[in-house]
């Protein structure tokens, strides 16, 4: 993804959100965090009971009533709607920081190898791309990270569809050449269009990566609700890339119901400006939420003014990261979150 890019526009678990109500104080009405835990407390619409029925031989004017013992029966609920699997939440991290020894790539790979049932998948960018050479210390940080359990992306740039396929497919075709498929996992396609217009090309481009190996994963970056026809041109869609303020209100529906149809990993959302622990665990909770429907997550806390261009919110870990490791792992498990 670009530096700086403009904010763009599921079963819920209720009991980890119970416990989110008490690590974070709260939340406001309309699908925050107390609303959702309140319906998931509360349950499915109770329906009414049907009118008792006159017995056989009484005058329908004067309907005796049901014997004491015997209550009124309510009619069966409809059988509910089935809905993709909610996948357990994993981590994308845009590691947009050079590896220089003492770096956040071995950060990563330190809480890779002590948090093995958290998948954290970082982005790996040595230039905008996989740059004309390899680089000694881009491998040395990739292997370490992968070799502690973590997967590695390469960051292509599309530009909105606006880069050639061939020079895209040259730097996807580098980063195999360059770290391995062993250490590469798949490819994060930055700058995604999320028209109908632009939808060829990167059919054209998925289709080419999965000629390659079937098993690399395809990850798109419109940083917005595209059509629904991007769900079959990627694995996973960052349909969210934003402020925490604007991550709040989130909301797929109506317009962009075809979210539901898929399993949560289709979504991951990338999250700056959460300004503390408390805050971070709210932007997971929406993300876990059912109408949020969303797999892959990333919350930071550097900050990023749209207005003046100033900041960088990749350019580091946060400073809650391992409360952030820690969080999703208590929301995969149903364990109340870690203190902030």
């Amino acid at each position: 993804m670009p530096l700086h890019r403009s904010p763009l526009r599921l079963p819920a678990l209720a009991l980890t959100l119970s416990f989110l109500l008490a690590a974070c104080g709260g939340g406001g009405s309309d699908g925050t965090v107390d609303d959702i835990a309140e319906k998931a407390r509360r349950g499915s619409r109770p329906t009414a009971s049907k009118p008792a029925t006159p017995r056989p031989g009484t005058s329908p004017a004067t309907p005796q009533p049901a014997p004491p013992t015997q209550a009124a029966t309510p009619p069966a609920a409809p059988a509910p709607t089935p809905t993709p699997t909610a996948n357990k939440l994993q981590v994308l991290v845009p590691a947009y920081f050079y590896p220089l020894p003492g770096s956040a790539w071995d950060r990563l790979a330190t809480t890779a190898k002590a948090m093995p049932d958290v998948t954290v998948t970082a982005i790996v960018n040595p230039s905008s791309g996989p740059g004309n050479k390899v680089d000694a210390q881009y491998t040395q940080a990739i292997r370490s990270f992968t070799g502690a359990g973590g997967k590695a992306i390469g960051y292509v740039s599309t530009r909105y569809g606006a880069v050639s396929q061939a020079k895209a497919r040259q730097h996807i075709d580098r980063y195999l050449a360059f770290y391995g498929r062993e250490h590469i996992s798949g490819f994060f396609l930055d700058e995604m269009a999320d028209n109908a217009s632009k939808l060829a090309f990167y059919r054209e481009l998925h289709d080419y990566i999965k000629g390659l190996d079937r098993g690399l994963q395809v990850v798109g970056n419109p940083g917005t609700l595209p059509v629904g026809d991007y769900a079959a041109v990627a694995d996973t869609l960052v349909t969210f890339e934003g402020q925490a303020s604007a991550y709040a209100r989130f909301n797929p529906q109506p317009e962009h119901g075809w979210v539901y149809e898929h399993s949560t990993s289709k979504q991951a959302m990338l999250v700056h400006d959460a300004v503390d622990c408390r805050a971070m665990q709210s932007s997971l909770g929406t993300a876990a939420t059912e109408r949020s429907h969303t797999g892959w997550v990333y919350v930071t806390d550097l900050h990023y003014d749209y207005a003046n261009n100033i900041g960088d919110p990749w350019a580091a870990l946060p400073a809650y990261w391992d409360k952030l490791l820690g969080s999703v792992d208590a929301l995969n498990k149903g364990q109340a979150l870690p203190s902030c």
